[in-house]
């Protein structure tokens, strides 16, 4: 026997004094986490962790993510983006979230596409649901209503996933009463919009450049529709006449052509009446001003940019508003391409089919402002 009893006697307390604190220090850190997700977000400086809670197919290639922050920032007028980050090589990029479906919809949602050979790609596809995407943000953007000042029209030109910042545009505008918005949106396959593919003959595909087919409306109830189908259909039940969406089909072989841009942009008109024969369009009231002066935009970035206040005369102060949004190669085949300046990419000047239209017909120069997204 031993002649310490009291030792052996005494360990059990130990183990339990042991085990109580670490349990205790568990439940702290367990709180800890849960008070860093629930309430830290939204963050403009540090990224956080928010849980990913489903993700929708669109097609072979794209996926509708959502995710659930404690709270989602209502920014009215002003586009906005979050960034995502890339914990396992510590990179980072701008996305920007789909308009939500409703005033207690609490839900962040991101239309995404699959890109081969890159890194954040390859993580989101990676991402199910119930794990964690880090965010950051939120990145106010343009402020879309202010540009729009007194005018009524937006037209959005939107290349693949180039769709979600189009549509959170059209939201902000639409909310307003007396304004109307033209959705053209650009996809290479039919599988985006339809859950079936349909099949053509060979002889129909190899006959397309026989004629041109032209984009088509976007009815109310689309057949089979993907899910970013669904979106876009609601969207449009919900602002009725004032939202018009057609949308071009690259294996179709449909396309968006200056004519179609034009009409979006320049409908019939009444008949003016006549000017006296020495008075050109009279000079833009928006010069030198911040918000609507488009020379002054090529230094913009669409992150982040200064909230200037608008310097136009008030019965005339703003302009009907042109989006271009899509991968860089579709910005720049229609609106020229954006720069790079001071490790901050910027607007750019103005260019390609969009800048063509303009020296055709002038008034769009005075009339409407064009931003790259």
């Amino acid at each position: 026997m031993s002649p310490f009893p009291t030792a052996a006697s005494s360990s059990p307390p130990r183990l339990v004094l042991a085990a109580s604190a670490t349990a205790a220090l568990a439940a702290i850190l367990s709180a800890a986490a849960y008070h860093h997700r629930s309430a830290s977000w939204p963050d403009r400086d540090r990224f956080v962790p928010c849980l990913v809670t489903a993700r929708d197919p669109v097609s072979s290639s794209s996926t509708i993510l959502t995710v659930a922050p404690p709270t989602v920032p209502r920014h009215h007028g002003r586009l906005w983006t979050v960034e995502f980050k890339q914990p396992e090589v510590q990179i980072a990029r701008h996305y920007t979230p789909l308009p939500p479906c409703g005033p207690d919809d609490n839900r962040l949602r991101f239309y995404l596409r699959a890109v081969e050979g890159g890194e954040m790609s390859a993580y989101l596809t990676r991402l199910s649901v119930g794990h964690d995407l880090w965010l950051r943000g939120p990145h106010l953007g343009f402020d879309i209503v202010r540009r729009l000042g007194c005018r009524k029209r937006l037209v959005l030109l939107a290349g693949g996933t180039g769709l979600a910042p189009a549509m959170q545009a059209a939201a902000a505008v639409l909310d307003k009463p007396d304004t109307s918005a033209t959705l053209l949106w650009a996809v290479r396959r039919r599988d985006e919009i339809r859950l079936t593919r349909s099949s053509h003959p060979w002889w129909r595909k190899n006959l397309l450049w026989l004629h041109s087919p032209t984009p088509n409306e976007l009815g109310p109830q689309p057949e089979e529709p993907t899910p970013i189908a669904v979106e876009l259909s609601q969207m449009k039940a919900r602002y009725g006449s004032r939202l018009q969406i057609r949308i071009a089909i690259d294996e179709d072989g449909s396309i968006f052509r200056d004519e179609d841009i034009r009409r979006a942009l320049l409908p019939p008109p009444p008949p003016p009446p006549p000017l006296p024969s020495s008075t050109a369009f009279p000079p833009p009231a928006s010069s030198n001003c911040e918000c609507h002066d488009q020379a002054l935009h090529a230094s913009a970035s669409e992150f982040d940019p200064p909230n200037h206040t608008c310097e136009c005369p008030p019965p005339t102060a703003g302009k009907n508003i042109l989006i271009v949004s899509g991968p860089d190669g579709f910005v720049s085949h229609y609106a020229g391409p954006k720069r790079w300046s001071g490790g901050t990419q910027k607007q750019g000047p103005l260019g390609g089919m969009i800048a063509r239209l303009q020296r055709r017909h002038p008034s769009l120069a005075r009339d409407w402002l064009v931003l790259k997204l």
